[in-house]
């Protein structure tokens, strides 16, 4: 774990009924994209986890697309793989599936590398890992966000007004990445990918992404980014190109 994250404190969970996070799905979906929703039940054999089933009922009565890069498999495709796991959420490049055992009593997600056979406990159970994936979704698949690079002596006076939220990393991403929640922004801190590394100082890969009624503008003059029209890429917030 990052010295940046454990010296200032970043790794304590808060617990802000303020945060986005707070309220589980169907709060954040009403939060992140203004849905008030309404009734819409869905059909789902028994073996169905409950929270499962709550969150694709939430997903329906919120009627927008909710995952962008990686994806649940659809209720009427899931089925139970031997030994009683059952796999309900894909990596977009297949290279990683999480599952949950039907006869676990905690609906511990566990997850596997394509063309594994082993399983391994996320940390997570159920309920707060699809409240996670949802939220990283919604970063990913904003319409109003930025990419920017951040000296690790800088990290909390960037993320001034963020609290960090409880999810681990995922399998497929760096094991120090981190979701950050704010009133009305969500923030993903990782490490930079080949290429963008400062040999003199760690620093951090940010993306910022607001809620559908709130403006970019004002997370957005915290890194000089004026322009709330332009979503940056890697390419234009660096000073110069990668060494690639």
């Amino acid at each position: 774990m990052s010295s940046c994250l454990a010296r200032t404190g970043m790794l304590t969970v808060v617990n802000d009924t303020r945060s986005l996070d707070a309220g589980g799905v169907e709060q954040f979906l009403h939060r992140w994209y203004g849905l008030e929703g309404g009734s819409h039940a869905v059909a789902a054999e028994s073996f169905v986890p409950a929270e499962l089933k709550t969150w694709h009922e939430a997903v329906a009565r919120a009627g927008v697309s909710v995952a962008f890069q990686d994806y649940p498999i659809p209720l009427n495709d899931l089925s139970p793989r031997p030994g009683g796991l059952l796999p309900f959420w894909v990596e977009n490049q297949h290279g990683f599936e999480w599952a949950v055992k039907l006869d676990d009593p905690g609906n511990q997600v566990h997850f596997r590398e394509s063309g594994s056979e082993d399983w391994w406990p996320t940390g997570e159970d159920l309920e707060d890992f699809l409240l996670h994936c949802t939220i990283r979704e919604a970063i990913i698949g904003a319409a109003e966000k930025f990419t920017v690079f951040v000296a690790e002596s800088l990290l909390n006076d960037a993320l001034e007004s963020f609290k960090m939220l409880k999810f681990p990393a995922l399998a497929s991403e760096e094991p120090e990445t981190r979701i950050w929640s704010s009133l009305d922004a969500l923030a993903r801190v990782t490490v930079p990918p080949v290429g963008y590394e400062n040999p003199g100082e760690k620093i951090w890969m940010v993306t910022v992404a607001v809620a559908g009624d709130a403006s970019i503008q004002k997370y957005g003059s915290r890194f000089n980014i004026e322009n709330s029209d332009v979503v940056p890429t890697l390419a234009d917030v660096s000073d110069e190109a990668p060494p690639f």
